[in-house]
């Protein structure tokens, strides 16, 4: 079933750019192929698309006089022309360490079929280079976060709360990150439902969660089993019993116990997630995971009854006994029941068998069950690195699939082409100075080119109306554009023929009238003189 848009008209030049209308569509070119829009995988699919939307058209929202603002008297009548203007381009430089699936890896050593890591959703995930291109550049930037550094491009795209944005514009914001040592990490397939939630349950009764690895010491042999095999069945880790001995809290003397330990940094951080980042039992928070369905939240009550309550004789309940009473004033909302915490000793909790049936249940969805491994970094600086002399960097430009998005020192970054199918290449403008000797800086045509390269565009398009800008704003005597690019759209598809150069040319003033003019600027384009 489709879903429809809303009934207002489209306008021709909107104000702001429209997310949620972009999302619609795209959840409608889901459907029209075949796909479901709400299966795991691409749920979220019509959100990353508007943002990438976002920024591969921010030439739409940009104006073009404002580019080319700043003109000098300088008294100069020759020709200026600037070369090799990336038309679009986001990079790593060539000793620029990305994180690969194996250890960290120079993006110079990169190979096609190499894994990298990746964030899905604050999750660590992998993907896979499949196209690798590169070039040389002048301009490159050092981002220095809280966490770490790494060299880019300007324009490469970092992830931020507010969506992609260039790598040159992010100085006091903040970049998605993850901890480049926990990559390489097991992750365990997770199971939901009973013994899922009798782990969580038990762990917070009677667990420890260290730094990197999750235990339970206690003296019941049977409850000691029953975890361990809870934990198995759950997470698929090998959870070992094993005898112990501990001073007991009456006598001082030691006493045989059992425990059951799993050593594991992913185990112990999803702990903390649910239970807060500190999970001592006096400080964890009620695990809201546990109430994404009746079975796995009667899996928690009996882990937590299990270890730290007891089932009453002569009544069909149990009596729960904590000292955390944020934590069981919360339990006793989920389950209808009254409470009234202790100030002078552990608080009780009485949860009846028919709290269900006279209560309810009502499930929560929205609470992530895996781990979320990225947290937010703070950028401290963004330094411009400029390449000396006449040697320039070398950059690579990775195409990845199936996720478009690869970390650098754990910070992530998308460096694909994306989604319509766009060309890229280069731009060389030149232009002669009106009577008045009048310029403009250098990078400012530059920017030009982007304003209208961020836009859904053609090639013949963008060249007339960068030299139709040029020609309005600046008044020159006369313009040549010049952009030599490959369309993606005869590498991915069509013909298939990867790395054929489409070249437009666009002359104005005395570059038209005057052929001697035309061909100096060819000849110095072309690299002739």
């Amino acid at each position: 079933m489709a879903i429809p848009y809303d009934e207002e008209p489209l306008r021709e030049d909107p104000p702001g750019f429209d997310h949620a209308r972009i999302e619609r569509a795209v959840r409608e070119i889901l459907f029209a192929i075949g796909e479901n829009p709400d299966r795991d995988g691409l749920r979220d699919t019509p959100a990353r698309v508007a943002r990438a939307y976002a920024e591969q058209f921010a030439g739409l929202r940009q104006v073009p006089e404002d580019a080319l603002s700043k003109v000098f008297e300088a008294d100069h009548d020759e020709m200026v022309l600037v070369k090799d203007i990336e038309v679009y381009s986001t990079c790593v430089p060539s000793k620029q360490n990305v994180n690969a699936v194996g250890g960290q890896k120079q993006a110079a050593r990169v190979e096609v079929g190499d894994e990298l890591f990746t964030l899905v959703e604050g999750k660590v995930e992998k993907t896979t280079v499949t196209k690798i291109s590169a070039r040389p550049v002048r301009e490159l930037v050092e981002v220095v976060t809280e966490k770490g550094s790494f060299k880019v491009t300007p324009d490469h795209p970092v992830a931020t709360p507010d969506g992609w944005m260039e790598a040159k514009d992010v100085a006091g914001l903040f970049i998605e990150w993850t901890h480049p040592r926990k990559l390489c990490r097991e992750r365990p397939r997770l199971t939901y439902g009973y013994d899922f939630g009798y782990m969580i349950g038990a762990i917070c009764a009677d667990g420890t969660v260290g730094k990197n690895y999750v235990s339970l010491v206690v003296n019941d042999v049977e409850y000691a089993k029953k975890f361990a095999e809870a934990l198995w069945r759950a997470t698929d880790f090998d959870a070992r019993l094993e005898p112990v001995s501990r001073p007991s809290g009456f006598t001082g003397l030691p006493t045989p116990g059992y425990r059951v330990r799993v050593v594991s940094s992913y185990l112990a951080d999803l702990m903390r997630q649910f239970v807060g980042g500190d999970a001592h039992h006096m400080r964890q928070r009620f695990p809201r995971v546990v109430l994404r369905d009746t079975e796995t939240f009667h899996g928690f009550l009996d882990g937590y009854i299990d270890g730290d309550g007891c089932r009453s004789k002569t009544s069909n309940g149990a009596t729960i006994v904590s000292g955390n009473v944020p934590f069981l004033a919360d339990l006793a909302q989920v389950v209808g029941a009254r409470f009234t915490p202790r100030t002078d000793r552990a608080s009780a909790l009485w949860v009846a068998d028919s709290w269900v049936r006279r209560h309810g249940f009502k499930a929560e969805y929205d609470v992530p069950s895996t781990l979320l491994e990225s947290e937010w970094a703070k950028v401290l600086e963004v330094r411009p690195i400029h390449a000396e002399g006449t040697k320039p960097y070398t950059v690579y430009s990775f195409k990845c699939e199936p996720h478009p998005t690869f970390l650098i020192s754990g910070h992530l970054t998308h460096n694909c082409e994306h989604h319509l199918v766009p060309f890229h290449g280069l731009a060389h403008v030149g232009y002669t100075p009106n009577e008045k000797g009048q310029i403009t800086g250098l990078s400012k045509l530059a920017r030009l080119v982007d304003v209208f390269a961020r836009r859904p565009q053609v090639q013949e398009r963008l060249t007339s109306q960068v030299a139709d800008a040029v020609m309005n704003i600046l008044e020159p005597r006369g313009v040549i554009v010049v952009v030599e690019a490959e369309h993606l759209c005869m590498t991915m598809r069509g013909v298939r023929k990867p790395g054929a150069k489409t070249v437009t040319s666009a002359v104005r003033g005395d570059f038209r009238d005057q052929p001697g003019t035309r061909a100096e600027a060819m000849g110095l384009i072309l690299g002739r003189y």
